[in-house]
C-alpha cells in the first residue's frame, strides 16, 4: 500500500499544518456544539433537569472508561509524529503494538467486573430509584463498548500523529450529526436513558471502524500486529506512555469527582444545574482540545530539532494563542452564562449563575495548565503532570467529607477553582525546569495584557446593552437578542482591543486571519 503522507518540511509548513489541524478541529467542535445546542433542550424537556443530571453523570463515567485510553493515545500520537520526522516507523510500530496489547488486557481486567457490578455502582453514586435500572444497564453497555473503543484509540492516534487531525474531524462531523439525530428521534418516540446509551455505544464503535480504515490509508508504514509486541520497548512505554495514561486517568477522575459529589450530597436537580453550567463552559473551550492536539504533534517536531531559541519562541506563541482561546470566551460565558442558559433551555435556577462563574474561573486555570502539560510532555517529562492532578484530587478528597457544610458553591469553588489554580502554579514551575533559557514568569505580562483586553471587550458589550432599548417581548427572545448583540459587539471590539493592549502584534493578527481565510477559501 502506498503511503499518502508527507511530513511538514519547514517551519512555515509546520505552522500551516498546526493552523489547518486546529481550524478543522474548531469546525468539528462547532458542529459538535451545535448538535448539543439542539439535543440538550430536547433531553431536558423529555427527561427533566434531574434526568439530564443523571445522563451527565453517566457521561462522566463513560469519559473515564472510554477515553481512559486518551493518555496512551497522546503518547502514541507523539511516537508517530516523531517517526514522521525520523523515518523510524519500525520502532513506532513496535511501541504502538505493545502498548495496544497492554491497553486491551487492562481494559478486559477492569471493565468486565465493572459491567458485572454496574447496579452497585449506580447505587453508590446516588442515582435515584426511578433511574436506577436504566442507569445500571447503561453502565453495563458502556463498559463492554469501552473495551473495543480503547483499542481503537490507537488508530485515531496514528491519524493525529500523521498531522491529519483535519481528517479525523471531518469523520467526527458525520458521526456527531448522526448521533444527535438518532438521539432526538428516540426521545420524541418516548425512549429514555438506556436508548440514548445504545446510540452513544454505536457512535463509539462506528468511530473505531473509521479510524482503522483511514489510518491504514494515510500511514500504512505503521503496523499494529501481535508479532510486533516486543519487550524491548516496554521500558519506554512504562516511562512515558504509562505515565501519560495515568495523567489521563487522573484528569478524568478529577473531572468526575465533582458531578458525583453534587449528585450524592445535593440531589439530582443540583446535578442537573451543574451539568448545564458545565455544558455552557464547555462551549467556551471547544477549540482548545483541537489546538492542544496540534501542539503535541508540532511541538514534538520543534523540540526534536534541538533549537532552544525556536522552542522558547514556540512556547510563547502557544501561550498567547491559548490565552486568546480561553480568557475571552470564558469571561463572556461567566458574564452572560445564566442568560444564555435561560434563552437556550428556558430553565432558571438560583445556583446557575454562581456555578457558571466558578467553573469559568477554574476553566481559565485548567486551559493554561493543560497547555503547560502538553509542552511538558513534548520535552519528554513524565512526572510533574501526574503530581499536578494528584494535587487537585487531594483538594477534592479533603473537601469531600465537608460537602454538606461548605455547600454547593463551596464544593464547586474548592474542587474546581482552587484545585486548578494550585495545579497551574505547579505546572508553571515544572515548565521552567524543563526548558533551557525559559522562565514561566516571562509569560505574566502577556497574561495581564489579555486580562485588560478582555475587560475592555466585555465592558463595551455591557455598555451597549445598557444603552439599548427595552422591548416588551417574550423574555427568552429578548435575552437571545441581547446575547447576540453582546457577542457581535465583543467580536467587533476584540481585534482593536487586543492590538491596543499589545496582547497580539499586527503580524500575529494578520497571520491568524490569513490562516482562517486561506483554509476557508481553499477547496476541501
Amino acid at each position: 500500500m502506498t503511503s499518502k503522507f508527507s511530513a511538514p518540511s519547514s517551519s512555515r509548513a509546520l505552522t500551516a499544518s498546526i493552523g489547518k489541524n486546529t481550524l478543522f478541529g474548531v469546525v468539528g467542535n462547532i458542529v459538535h456544539v451545535l448538535a448539543r445546542i439542539v439535543v440538550v433542550p430536547v433531553m431536558i424537556r423529555h427527561l427533566g433537569l434531574d434526568g439530564y443530571g443523571i445522563w451527565a453523570v453517566l457521561m462522566s463515567i463513560a469519559a473515564y472508561i472510554t477515553l481512559g485510553g486518551a493518555g496512551v493515545k497522546s503518547a502514541f500520537q507523539k511516537y508517530v509524529a516523531e517517526a514522521t520526522g525520523t523515518g523510524d516507523f519500525d520502532r513506532a510500530s513496535r511501541l504502538l503494538s505493545t502498548g495496544t496489547a497492554a491497553v486491551l488486557g487492562l481494559s478486559v481486567v477492569v471493565l468486565v467486573p465493572l459491567a458485572v457490578f454496574s447496579h452497585s455502582l449506580a447505587i453508590a453514586v446516588g442515582v435515584p430509584q426511578v433511574f436506577l435500572t436504566p442507569a445500571s444497564r447503561a453502565i453495563q453497555y458502556l463498559a463492554i463498548t469501552a473495551i473495543v473503543a480503547n483499542v481503537s484509540q490507537t488508530y485515531q492516534s496514528i491519524l493525529m500523529g500523521a498531522h491529519r487531525i483535519d481528517l479525523r474531524e471531518k469523520l467526527n462531523v458525520v458521526i456527531d450529526l448522526l448521533n444527535a439525530a438518532a438521539t432526538i428521534v428516540l426521545l420524541y418516540l418516548g425512549f429514555g436513558l438506556l436508548a440514548m446509551c445504545v446510540v452513544f455505544c454505536a457512535y463509539q464503535l462506528a468511530g473505531g471502524m473509521l479510524w482503522y480504515f483511514y489510518s491504514r490509508r494515510v500511514l500504512p508504514d505503521v503496523h499494529i500486529r501481535p508479532r510486533l509486541v516486543s519487550r524491548s520497548v516496554v521500558k519506554e512505554l512504562v516511562r512515558f506512555a504509562a505515565s501519560y495514561q495515568l495523567v489521563s486517568m487522573l484528569e478524568l477522575l478529577y473531572a468526575a469527582v465533582l458531578p458525583v459529589a453534587i449528585l450524592k450530597f445535593f440531589g439530582a436537580n443540583a446535578a442537573g444545574v451543574f451539568a448545564l453550567a458545565a455544558r455552557l463552559v464547555s462551549f467556551a473551550t471547544l477549540i482548545q482540545g483541537s489546538y492542544l492536539q496540534a501542539i503535541l504533534s508540532g511541538g514534538s517536531l520543534v523540540y526534536a530539532s534541538g533549537s532552544v531559541e525556536q522552542t522558547n519562541a514556540f512556547i510563547v506563541k502557544s501561550f498567547k494563542a491559548m490565552a486568546v482561546l480561553s480568557i475571552l470566551p470564558l469571561a463572556f460565558i461567566a458574564l452572560y452564562g445564566a442568560k444564555i442558559a435561560f434563552a437556550w433551555t428556558g430553565k432558571t435556577d438560583p445556583l446557575l449563575a454562581g456555578a457558571v462563574c466558578l467553573l469559568c474561573a477554574g476553566g481559565v486555570c485548567r486551559s493554561l495548565s493543560s497547555l503547560f502539560r502538553v509542552l511538558y510532555r513534548v520535552s519528554g517529562g513524565a512526572v510533574m503532570d501526574n503530581a499536578q492532578l494528584l494535587l487537585g484530587l487531594g483538594v477534592a478528597f479533603v473537601l469531600w467529607p465537608f460537602a454538606p457544610k461548605i455547600g454547593f458553591f463551596g464544593m464547586v469553588g474548592g474542587v474546581n477553582f482552587l484545585g486548578q489554580f494550585l495545579g497551574l502554579i505547579l505546572m508553571s514551575l515544572s515548565l521552567t525546569s524543563r526548558f533551557k533559557g525559559f522562565h514561566a514568569s516571562t509569560l505574566a505580562p502577556n497574561l495581564l495584557r489579555f486580562c485588560v483586553a478582555t475587560a475592555v471587550i466585555l465592558g463595551a458589550s455591557v455598555l451597549a446593552r445598557y444603552m439599548g432599548a427595552s422591548w416588551e417581548i417574550n423574555p427568552r427572545v429578548l435575552d437571545t437578542i441581547r446575547i447576540m448583540t453582546a457577542a457581535a459587539i465583543s467580536l467587533l471590539v476584540a481585534v482593536p482591543a487586543l492590538l491596543f493592549t499589545g496582547s497580539v502584534s499586527r503580524s500575529e493578527a494578520r497571520a491568524m486571519l490569513n490562516t482562517v481565510s486561506r483554509k476557508f477559501a481553499s477547496p476541501a
